[in-house]
């Protein structure tokens, strides 16, 4: 680092001014344990402070003073630099309503509705992309042993429909069938029949039968028998194309005992309520039938707008048997839990957004607490509020705005993390618990999974933890999945659980054990001598038994409503905000190390919102690291990789628990096409087909090798800034659910597949508008217990908008109401990108264009979802041909910018160009090259733009990335004459060549 610092000091010409010989002559005295930070910020402040004397007694007492600095702050080389400075800025306004709550559990949802009924104006912001995080987020799902819920709301939540509608009854009676038509081909049934009645369904390839019309099916008990109800499971697509959808108008039913003559049909339509099956899964129909016999007829009808029928199973039930105590019920699916709290806000009239974290208090001209400033994709804005309830993990709004807690002890803590499927595994301080009933089997191996059903399997833990921090949080994050995760799984907690060791000074604080939600005094969640605030969480003022009772949904919601209602009733006695404006935080060690590039537009691109002010101010630093990988996606986790690989202390920056991008939370878990060699390769490369995968075992690979590297990953993390000096990206800054602050680097991967940082940082950006009205289709996948693969395209988003990012995971609960859960990673096919120093255009895919820096092969063809607008595509459509397209090095940096590099979605294309270049195999490549050149510029304290390209070219010709032809290759650009010519005279020929006419449209014209 030193290198590099005296070197970039020197003027380029040779010379070297007095202010550069100010920086030299201070990075040559400062000792070697002096930090980098440190270093920048010597050299900083005195080239600011003495770079405009002149005068040569000045210079002499410049250097003096240099040394003294110097010698000062050798004393204290060891105190890292605590705090980056910020400069004053404007925070749009994104809302003003009379309550705000921070926090998205479910006793978050029911203060927020109590207070809505109290008459109050409402706003909700939730952390991840769903609400309910208290139990979607750790599923901790079932009730414990003597619980009931307390409110409608938690009654609600705990009554999922489809739960009884799981699995196989276990009053299920068995019997032989016959049919009066025979199964089709595409799903037959076996010889003799028994696919309806084997007590699998739920994935229609393999636990189907097929008939393509009205079928009559004749259920054999063997003897007359009492028959209590009648359960139909067919399959149900809708689709414009008739004959790919399958539905069914319902089904009549009889009885007999001879097989001949039969009761008065009994008719059971399908309503609209009960199609609403996910994905092609089944759903159920289940009719009264309280009769006795020996044979069951059965005749479903197809539906006219409909080309088949697909039936999973048909159930014929008895009575039920008197069990010794009554069968504790299935947990609530996590879908139930998200759209049933969604569905509730909606109904109070509350507004709500997720992926929002607090990250600054804003206070009224007296000093008191009115509104809080958040932070999401869209950048920072403020909501003012007159009462704020605090309903976050570790009661970040209470901290930022003074609240006084115990301390955070370090030392052992307990956590508990759930796995759903998978073995039971055993470790040192790990204690499993088995949750019953296990969630039934729906899908027979889609999943490329062995498990018949899915165990619901609570980890208590025991994982040291060293402080408060996030750093030291992530760490007992990842230990615990090192602990736990097991290849056959389907499902595990987002985040961690625990009852917060610490808790607030409270105005009343509840002593004792827990009794009931009415009897612990509200002064408990209020923190001493700040008004206009509750704390809504583990961190109110209980003892912690009492706290981990407080935390049981059941009691949260209860407590939640009496909280709202207070709320409610506290705003309406307050009179209106004067003067809000950011507070300031105070921090010490506070370094001037560049500016915070940020987005400031408001919660949309377009439109102007009302602002108010921010102060100076300052952001903790929250590590120092060589490379900092933001998103831990398809490129990301290959980036993170390969720099650690490299020797470079690496950082991964993901916002989902779940590393891999789109091939797992995005649940397309298989490539399309791709250039599956080198990096892509080794990817899996112990499975027997690694060409697709279950979700949750890519997932664990892309950890188990980061964490096998030596890189740290923080998930649950937001990029959300930039520190840059002087077109020099110098760190991130990243929010965390405890916070926000700056993470320095020598060099950032933006693998957010947006560009945020990038454009965050300043970067030039292009992205579908106005003057280009096109973009293409984009999906949000459901999530069902043994399915694995979901590509869904049913949208388009504009990831740049925090309402159109609420707008379709909301939607989506709507379209998907009875999947297992909903997928976390909204699969867009096209993002904002960068302008690089070389932007990719589709007639350079065409044409096989070459580059002497090429540092990837991708290999696809022309999938494109939606419109297309290239002239070219007019005239010489690829189709489904396969193209290999070399991809340049430029193509990763943004023009005018050092210090950062772009991976994936977000690199420097043409919209046209992306189809050819997104596969995941290949964006797999691409991010292990990013990864790679990040790790040289560290290393070698070069600019990204200095790097040995033939280096790295080189090692990854080594491991199989490139062929060994990139090393003398030139750019082939323009198409020389001949070239021209032809193309000339082949245009003729539907249009042959008019790619290479485009590349000349000057010299083609003419001759045309």
């Amino acid at each position: 680092m030193r290198v590099r610092r005296l070197r970039d000091a020197a003027a380029v010409d040779g010379t070297l001014s007095f202010e550069r010989l100010v920086s030299c002559f201070a990075w040559s005295l400062l000792p070697v344990g002096v930090s980098a930070n440190q270093e920048d910020a010597l050299v900083f402040r005195t080239q600011k402070r003495y770079s405009f004397r002149r005068s040569v007694v000045n210079r002499l007492v410049v250097l003096v003073v240099i040394g003294c600095a110097v010698s000062a702050l050798s004393t204290r080389a060891n105190e890292p630099v605590a705090a980056v400075a910020q400069s004053a800025r404007a925070i749009p306004i994104a809302k003003q309503v009379d309550v705000l709550v921070v926090g998205g559990t479910t006793g978050a949802v029911e203060a927020a509705i109590a207070a809505a009924e109290k008459g109050a104006s409402v706003f909700l912001i939730a952390p991840r992309h769903y609400l309910g995080e208290d139990m979607t987020a750790t599923l901790r799902l079932w009730l414990e042993e003597g619980e009931q819920p307390q409110t409608d709301l938690a009654a609600k939540i705990y009554a999922d429909p489809l739960r009884g509608n799981a699995g196989p009854d276990p009053n299920r009676l068995a019997y032989t069938y016959t049919t009066d038509v025979s199964s089709a081909k595409l799903h037959a049934d076996t010889d003799p029949p028994s696919r309806l009645n084997d007590g699998r369904w739920g994935y229609a390839p393999t636990e189907s039968v097929q008939y393509d019309g009205d079928v009559t099916i004749v259920a054999d008990l063997g003897k007359p028998q009492a028959i209590a109800k009648i359960r139909l499971i067919p399959y149900w697509r809708d689709s414009s194309d008739v004959p790919q959808a399958f539905k069914i108008e319902g089904f009549e039913w009889s009885v007999g005992n001879d097989g001949t003559q039969w009761s008065d049909p009994v008719w059971v339509p399908v309503s609209e309520a009960d199609q609403q099956p996910v994905n092609e899964q089944a759903f159920s129909i289940t009719t009264e039938a309280a009769t006795e016999a020996r044979y069951v007829r059965i005749k479903v009808k197809k539906a006219e707008d409909a080309g088949r029928i697909l039936l999973g199973e048909l159930e014929i039930i008895g009575p039920a048997r008197e069990p010794a105590e009554p069968p504790r019920p299935v947990p609530p699916r996590p879908m139930h839990i998200k759209k049933t709290l969604d569905d509730a806000l909606l109904e109070a009239g509350v507004s709500f957004l997720y992926a929002c974290y607090p990250t600054d208090i804003v206070r009224d001209a007296q000093g008191r607490l009115c509104g809080v400033v958040m932070v999401n994709r869209a950048g920072r804005q403020a909501i003012l509020a007159k009462t704020v309830v605090d309903a976050t993990e570790r009661a970040v709004v209470a901290r930022l705005a003074g609240a006084r807690f115990t301390p955070y002890p370090a030392g052992e803590h307990v956590f508990t993390r759930v796995v759903i499927g998978g073995e039971v595994r055993e470790a040192e301080n790990v204690v499993a618990r088995l949750i019953e009933p296990s969630f039934p089997r729906q899908a027979v191996n889609s999943s490329l999974t062995e498990s018949g059903s899915y165990p619901i399997i609570e980890y208590t833990l025991r994982i040291p933890v060293k402080d408060a921090s996030w750093a030291a949080r992530a760490e007992a994050e990842q230990i615990a999945r090192d602990l736990t995760d097991d290849p056959q799984q389907q499902f595990s907690s987002d985040l961690l659980f625990e009852v917060p060791p610490d808790y607030m000074l409270a105005e009343q604080q509840a002593e004792g054990p827990w009794t009931s939600a009415d009897a612990v005094p509200l002064g408990a969640f209020k923190p001493q001598g700040i008004t206009g605030l509750y704390v809504l969480g583990g961190c109110a003022g209980l003892d912690r038994d009492a706290a981990a009772k407080l935390l049981r949904p059941v009691n949260l919601t209860a407590v939640g409503r009496r909280v709202g209602a207070a709320a409610a009733d506290e705003a309406a006695r307050r009179g209106k905000l004067e003067g809000p404006s950011v507070a300031a935080r105070k921090l010490d060690n506070v370094e001037e190390l560049g500016e915070i590039g940020e987005f400031l537009q408001g919660l949309r691109p377009v439109g102007k919102f009302p602002t108010i002010p921010q102060g100076p101010s300052a952001l903790p630093v929250l590590g120092r690291y060589d490379v900092v990988v933001v998103g831990g996606g398809t490129g990301g986790a290959p980036a993170g990789i390969a720099a650690r690989r490299q020797g470079a202390k690496t950082l991964v920056v993901e916002y989902l628990s779940t590393l891999g991008g789109v091939g797992t939370a995005g649940a397309i878990s298989s490539y399309y096409w791709g250039n599956r060699v080198g990096f892509t390769a080794s990817v899996l490369a112990d499975k027997k087909v690694n060409t697709r995968w279950n979700i949750e075992e890519k997932h664990q690979w892309w950890r188990r090798e980061l964490r096998k590297a030596g890189a740290d990953v923080w998930i649950a993390s937001m990029g959300c800034g930039a520190l840059v000096d002087d077109g020099r990206v110098r760190g991130v800054v990243v929010a965390t659910p405890f916070g926000r602050g700056v993470v320095l680097a020598d060099v950032v991967v933006d693998s957010t597949g947006n560009v945020d940082i990038a454009a965050a940082a300043g970067a030039e950006t292009m992205y579908t508008g106005a003057e280009e009205l096109a973009v293409q289709g984009t999906g949000l996948p459901p999530r069902n217990l043994g399915a694995s693969y979901t590509n869904t395209d049913f949208t388009i988003v504009d990831e740049t908008d925090a309402m159109d990012i609420w707008r379709v995971f909301v939607y989506a609960k709507q379209k998907y109401a009875n999947a297992f859960d909903q997928g976390q990673l909204i699969d867009t096919r096209e993002r904002r990108r960068i302008v690089g120093e070389f932007t990719m255009r589709f007639i350079d895919q065409v044409l096989g264009r070459t580059y002497p820096d090429t540092i990837a092969v991708s290999y696809s063809n022309f999938d494109t979802h939606g419109y297309t607008v290239d002239p070219v595509l007019e005239l010489e459509h690829p189709e489904k041909v396969g193209f290999r397209v070399n991809e340049p090095y430029r193509m990763l940096l943004p023009k005018g910018l050092e210090g950062i590099l772009v991976t994936g979605l977000g690199v420097s294309a043409h919209r046209d160009a992306l189809p050819l270049i997104r596969m995941q195999a290949d964006i797999q490549n691409q991010g292990y090259a990013a990864g790679c050149a990040a790790a040289m510029a560290a290393a070698a304290d070069v600019p990204l733009r200095e790097i040995d390209i033939q280096k790295l070219q080189k090692h990854l010709i080594e491991i199989g990335n490139l062929p060994e032809e990139v090393l003398t290759e030139k750019d082939n650009f323009p198409p020389d004459d001949a070239q021209l010519a032809k193309a000339i005279e082949s245009v003729r020929d539907n249009y042959r060549g008019a790619a290479v006419i485009f590349a000349r449209p000057d010299d083609a014209l003419p001759l045309l």
